[in-house]
């Protein structure tokens, strides 16, 4: 009977504080977290809010309900230190906390409830309730900012080929044990991988930095290109992506002329504009085309600087007519860029080859040949200079039009026999003078013992072609003293021709040879002629 009135004593004592503390008691407005499976320990600041003062409050345990309120079992709570005196309204103490969690609790939202008994002086005693917030997480990684930026150019919106891209995530374990973690970056456009890396990762308790870079080869074509980064852990997955615009950074801007029409091997040049972001060594080709056929390739190694650059660029003018020249700006394999440029070579007509024959005694046909590289008919001048060591025979010149392609002239002159004639032609056409110069020697003809005529040979040394600036008038040397000369000639043949048919009743004895004149024959020579021939004349 006695154990029954102390019971219901103290269950009249308790329902009297539970009235009471509807308007007294403890709060605070610290919250816990904790992970799962972790322990969370801190500090907890309480105050009163009554206006009286407490003479004792002691801890008496805790209760945790989810958020529909519903009791979960399985935290262990403990505080330091559970008995407080005269705590008066108004003021706060602080106790150091111990929350350990299980790890088959859901992540989410808890309220952790402790339960305090406080009595006062006048014999007073109340149940104090304080309500704590409680997360429970199901990773203890949080993760901070991720920063990607292109090395040694942290502020720039595209990435260069052959630059790197680096990846920097900040990660914080609040537990109190290691973390294992896998780490993959990928760099993707249209659906095709270009990089990836997998990499495994700890995370210490603490703060973390992982450092990811991803090499922008020279094989990636221009265009925007998503990095892709993602952590997968225990608990779940973060993921991370920024778009990066790939450039080569160098553009070929535009190529210019420095003449659209030039001569043969005149120096003429392309100017190519370049625009560069980088220093950089590359290759300028050019490829020149004539009707369409390659005529000339060459790569020149040249060096690229950041800013405006312009290229000289040699073109070939060895080759004559309409040229275009193709200028590409590589890198390896890679074409960066390419412009065209189209101008004219023109080659004068030359005299090429100078021949001659003899057609009879004392006459000569020279044929010229001469040839025209354009693509039409060419006015020129053949001035022409026949002498010999006494003098000037023949000097005059010709207006001529040259036929595209290879065309012969042809001259005809009586000249002296006996002696060295010396000959010099020169075609001044287009602003450009060829020249052939050389030297004949037509030999007199041998006497014979028999009745058939002398045949002519022709002496000559070979011709020589140059390149002078020709020209003169028209002028013809006199022929003196020659008459007397052949009339001595006359003589000797028929005193010659007397004493063969004497001979014919003696003894046959050879003739001395008589003494001829130094001068040779001589026979006014005939007016030139000149005959044009489109193309040179075929061998049978």
């Amino acid at each position: 009977m006695k154990k029954a009135g102390v019971l219901l004593l103290s269950l009249m004592l308790l329902s009297t504080a539970h009235l009471v503390s509807a308007q007294s008691g403890l709060v605070t407005s610290d919250a816990i977290s904790v992970v799962r499976g972790d322990y969370s320990e801190g500090v907890l600041t309480l105050r009163s809010t009554v206006g009286f003062t407490y003479h004792v409050v002691s801890y008496r345990g805790f209760l945790v309900f989810d958020e529909k309120m519903n009791r979960v079992n399985g935290f262990n709570f403990t505080i330091s230190p559970s008995v407080f005196t005269d705590w008066q309204g108004g003021d706060t103490h602080t106790v150091r906390y111990r929350l350990e969690c299980p790890r088959n609790i859901s992540p989410g939202n808890y309220t952790l409830r402790l339960n305090f008994i406080a009595s006062t002086q006048n014999g007073l005693v109340y149940v104090v309730p304080v309500d704590v917030a409680l997360t429970v997480m199901g990773s203890p990684l949080k993760f901070g900012d991720v920063e990607a930026y292109v090395q040694d150019r942290p502020g720039s919106s595209y990435v260069l080929n052959g630059e790197t891209i680096v990846v920097f995530s900040y990660v914080t374990n609040i537990g109190h044990g290691n973390v294992s973690a896998v780490g993959q970056l990928s760099l993707v456009r249209d659906g095709k991988t270009y990089f990836f890396e997998n990499r495994t990762l700890t995370f210490v308790p603490g703060d973390n930095l992982v450092r990811f870079e991803v090499p922008v080869g020279y094989d990636l074509s221009p265009g925007t290109y998503r990095l892709h980064y993602l952590l997968r852990y225990d608990g779940g997955t973060y993921r991370y992506s920024k778009d990066f615009p790939v450039k080569f950074g160098v553009t070929l801007v535009g190529v210019s002329l420095k003449s659209d029409e030039v001569k043969v091997n005149e120096d003429n040049r392309a100017y190519v504009t370049v625009l560069s972001e980088r220093l950089i060594g590359m290759n300028l080709t050019v490829e020149a085309y004539r009707d369409g056929e390659l005529i000339s390739r060459a790569v020149e190694p040249t060096e690229i600087g950041g800013g405006t650059t312009v290229l000289e660029v040699p073109l070939p003018t060895n080759v004559s007519g309409s040229i275009t020249a193709v200028i590409k700006l590589t890198f390896g394999e890679r074409l960066i860029g390419e412009g065209n440029v189209t101008y004219t070579v023109s080659a004068p007509p030359v005299l090429a080859n100078v021949s001659y024959e003899r057609t009879a005694n004392d006459e000569v046909l020279f044929k010229l040949a001469v040839e025209n590289p354009g693509d039409g008919s060419v006015n020129g001048v053949l001035t022409y200079r026949i002498s010999s060591d006494d003098g000037v025979l023949y000097k005059d010149s010709i207006e001529e039009s040259i036929p595209p392609g290879t065309s012969e002239i042809t001259v005809k002159f009586e000249v002296p026999v006996g002696k060295t004639v010396y000959y010099e032609f020169a075609l001044t056409a287009a602003g450009e003078t060829s020249t052939a110069k050389g030297g004949l020697y037509l030999e007199l003809p041998e006497p014979t013992t028999t009745t058939s005529s002398p045949t002519p040979t022709t002496s000559s040394t070979a011709p020589s072609n140059t390149t002078t600036t020709g020209g003169g008038g028209g002028s013809r040397a006199p022929w003196i003293g020659l008459v007397a000369v052949a009339l001595i000639l006359l003589a000797v043949g028929a005193f010659y021709y007397l004493n063969r048919a004497e001979g014919t009743r003696k003894k046959r004895v050879r003739p001395k040879p008589k003494r001829r004149s130094p001068l040779g024959r001589f026979k006014r020579p005939k007016k030139p002629e000149f005959n044009e021939n489109k193309e040179l004349p075929r061998k049978k």
